[in-house]
This record gives C-alpha cells, structure tokens and sequence, in this order.
C-alpha cells in the first residue's frame, strides 16, 4: 500500500453542481442556524444547545446547558472577540478559539465553523473535498481537521447540513442543527 493519500474523485457532473454550488452558499452571509453541540475531548465532554446568529463579519453563538443550566455567549467580529458566562464572568480577546481554550478549556475552531456549518471550505488553507452527486459536501479536510455531512436539510435557498461531526486527533464536535433562518 501506498503511503501517499489520493483525493477522492467525483465525476464532472458532481464537480459542476459543486462550482455552482459554492458562489450560492458563500453569499449566505446573514443566518442562524438553531440546534444542539456535542464536545468530546481527551479528559471530558459537553453538550448544549446552541443558537448561532450571523450577520456579515459579525456573530453571537449561545450555548445554554442541559435543562437551561449554565449559558455562555459568545460574540465577535474580524477583530475581537468576547466571551459571557451566565455568572457574569468576561473575557475579550483577538481570536475567539484561543479565548475559548483559555476561558473554557476547549479549542473550539470558529474560524473555520463559520464557514464548515454553511458546507463550506475556510477561505485560505487547502483543503481536500468530497462531493456527492448534487455538489454538496460529503467530507471535507482541513486545517487538521476532518468534517462530515451525514445529512442536509432543504431551506428556502438551497440545501443546508442538517448534521456535522467534525473530529482531529484530541476532539470531536457533533452540530445537529435543527433549523435554519436565512
């Protein structure tokens, strides 16, 4: 066996309905999306529910635990990033998922969320892709992390993930995203 990893290969048509695909879902810039977050690290895991609000460069992500026990909300833009626990706790910072590690003690990656929920690659890095026949996303890798599409929902616009579970070496995050509002 080989020790080199080969891109998975999709036929043309597939490969079309994702070029067309991609324009259409990088303008959804003003959404939310409501469901619930999984986090399984190496020591522990959580769960919570989550209401994810973006608007442009700007988003509010709230997290509120099992049975409304404990909230955290998060909001930011390109430049900062704040974090509010339901006790009252503050914390600001550049980047939203180093303050995330430092204030809660998870590396969640929202940087690449934003766009991973919509079935999109983060602008910038490589990633390797695969499709399926209607141009949606199957797997996606990148930037160290491996995400897949197990189902999507039809909105209004276009079909969206319904259920995400992106993993790397030390955690696993599973978004089951029950509504969208575009």
């Amino acid at each position: 066996m080989s020790g080199c990893a080969t891109p998975p290969v999709s036929s043309p048509a597939a490969q079309s309905a994702w070029a067309a695909r991609q324009p259409m879902l990088a303008k959804l810039s003003h959404w939310r999306a409501v469901g619930r977050i999984g986090v399984i690290n190496e020591q522990d895991g959580w769960h919570a529910n989550f209401q994810w609000d973006q608007q442009g460069p700007t988003y509010r992500i709230d997290l509120i635990g099992p049975l409304g026990q404990g909230r955290v909300v998060v909001q930011g833009d390109a430049e900062r990033v704040s974090i509010q626990t339901q006790d009252g706790q503050n914390w600001t910072a550049a980047d939203a998922d180093t303050l995330l590690e430092q204030s809660l003690g998870v590396r969640l990656p929202v940087k690449g969320l934003r766009y991973w929920v919509r079935g999109l690659p983060e602008p910038g890095a490589t990633p390797v892709l695969e499709i399926d026949a209607e141009g949606r996303l199957i797997r996606l890798e990148q930037n160290g992390w491996i995400i897949d599409y197990p189902a999507y929902t039809p909105t209004t616009a276009l079909d969206l993930p319904a259920r995400i579970v992106a993993r790397r070496s030390d955690l696993s995050v599973k978004l089951v995203i029950e509504q969208w509002n575009l």
